[in-house]
């Protein structure tokens, strides 16, 4: 056999558990969960660049490129039929070297996942020792030994441990459940057309904005993982395109999956934008989206750690980083204390410090006060929407409203501007940049007042000030052409030597 069709592979083997009774129980039963099965696996296997070699009875036979291509895809397969009580599911997953010949696998390999998978439990993942040694600094991974086991036909006992997830991935959804989701599509745009010119128009829209993008938009390919901070804080990172890393840092109302930052409604947005030319890594701050929101200490420190974390787990060497509104002071901190590992530096609608006067400290006071205890409240979470985006239609203020509620709880919201606005003082920090860097800030900036990036922008040494039409907080952010244009324009030189490691 030739030597090219040799390699070493991830193998795993998946089995329905209980298929042999329930087949004599219920035949028509047991054929449905073994379709569901076939349906699931080759769905995310193919997600996950894995490969379907065999589908044999209720045994489905997959390889992979990398140990972590499989084990994440055995734990999105197990997330997926978590509250499926129908269909219950044994994964072994073996490293070993194959041999390929047309469409099968064979080896030693193939044989040990064969022999781990029965030690899994119902619902659960078995991995042997070769795939844990890669796997197990994934900070998303928990592993639990379960001895050397004496497999047949294997000459020497194999450690085996079995794994799990503390945030396991998304569920995808079933087919009955597209299906439902497909006719509540067609049945929002008919009642759109039916009422459109009533009062309740802006409502009804907003709903459209928020939903239907998941009914009938294929999401952009993102890849999400966690990290934990040096102080215990598990924080979910995306990755999405490809070239020179850029990472996104912002404070706060952020979600992966369910937001406005997210690929699901961003199709031909921002993220789609910066993407076609890097690598862009976005993450949910602490107390916010997928992250860890239990916690308490969102000062300038612990913020600085969300980075550190994210960057470090990505394995990132050299990066530009992208900061929004409050990102810029953990962005400054972040950059002045690893000139080595910033190439470029973005600053948009932000700020160094927030001068508060009396008058000013007692109103917000006030409003956290407010938002720790009535967040929940739609009026409540509006006062934050409308001078977020004073010049937003009534629609787009509601999808905004709605989001905000996703991302994040009152105390998390609370404390993240008590630090922000009353503790974070980044003036001297800024006047030690050494690093290439572009200030844009909206003219009109209600939330940021354009001020405060033109005071930033004059503490940064060789720092480029560019002043971008418009009230919003977000013109800046680039959202608009204008900063869009800029922002191309200062990234165009970076080379493929920044490329993650």
């Amino acid at each position: 056999m030739p030597e090219q069709n040799r390699s070493l592979t991830a193998i795993m083997f998946t089995d329905i558990v209980g298929y042999t009774s329930l087949m004599e129980q219920d035949e028509a039963k047991a054929i449905d969960a073994r379709e569901r099965h076939r349906e699931i696996v080759g769905v995310l296997v193919k997600q996950f660049q894995g490969t379907v070699v065999d589908q044999t009875g209720d045994e489905i036979l997959t390889t992979f490129p990398s140990a972590l291509r499989a084990v994440d895809c055995s734990l999105a397969i197990q997330a997926a039929l978590r509250d499926d009580s129908d269909l219950k599911l044994r994964i072994g997953i073996h490293l070993g070297e194959v041999l390929k010949k047309e469409d099968e696998v064979i080896g030693d390999g193939v044989n040990v996942a064969s022999r781990i998978r029965p030690l899994a439990r119902a619902g659960g993942i078995c991995v042997s020792e070769s795939v844990l040694h890669l796997v197990r600094n994934r900070p998303h991974i928990r592993a639990e030994p379960l001895g050397p086991h004496a497999l047949k036909n294997v000459d020497q006992p194999v450690k085996v441990f079995a794994i799990a997830s503390d945030s396991p991935p998304a569920r995808p959804p079933s087919r009955r459940r597209r299906r439902l989701m497909v006719l509540a599509g067609v049945s929002v745009i008919l009642l759109v057309a039916s009422v459109i010119f009533v009062k309740n128009r802006a409502a009804i829209l907003s709903r459209i904005v928020l939903d239907a993008p998941r009914l009938f938009v294929d999401p952009m390919k993102q890849e999400i993982g966690f990290a934990t901070t040096s102080d215990g804080v598990q924080i979910a990172y995306a990755t999405t395109g490809e070239g020179p890393p850029v990472v996104s840092v912002l404070g706060w109302a952020t979600h992966l999956e369910r937001g406005l930052g997210s690929p699901v409604y961003d199709s031909e947005g921002w993220i789609s934008w910066l993407s076609k030319r890097h690598l862009l890594v976005r993450y949910d701050g602490r107390g916010f989206g997928l992250s860890d929101r239990d916690v308490e200490d969102f000062s300038l420190e612990a913020r600085v750690r969300d980075v550190e974390a994210v960057v470090d787990a990505l394995g990132l060497s050299r990066f530009s980083i992208y900061a929004m509104s409050s990102g810029g002071p953990a962005a400054v901190a972040y950059t002045v204390h690893n000139p080595e590992r910033v190439s470029r530096l973005i600053l948009a609608g932000t700020y160094a410090t927030v001068l508060l006067d009396s008058e000013e400290r007692e109103q917000w006071e006030g409003m956290l006060s407010l938002f720790r205890t009535s967040w929940d409240s739609r009026i409540v979470r509006s006062m934050m929407t409308s001078f977020v985006m004073p010049d937003g239609d009534e629609v787009l203020q509601r999808v905004w409203n709605e989001f905000l509620r996703i991302s994040g709880d009152g105390p998390a919201i609370a404390g993240f501007f008590q630090a922000g606005l009353f503790d974070t003082d980044t003036r001297e920090l800024a006047r030690r940049i050494e690093v290439p860097t572009l200030v844009i800030h909206g003219q009109e900036d209600r939330v940021v007042p354009i001020a405060r990036g033109r005071d930033l922008a004059a503490l940064i040494p060789g720092a480029r000030f560019e002043i971008i039409l418009g009230a919003n907080h977000q013109e800046g952010h680039g959202f608009s052409a204008k900063a869009r244009e800029l922002v191309d324009e200062f990234l165009a030189p970076l080379s493929s030597d920044q490329m993650p490691d």
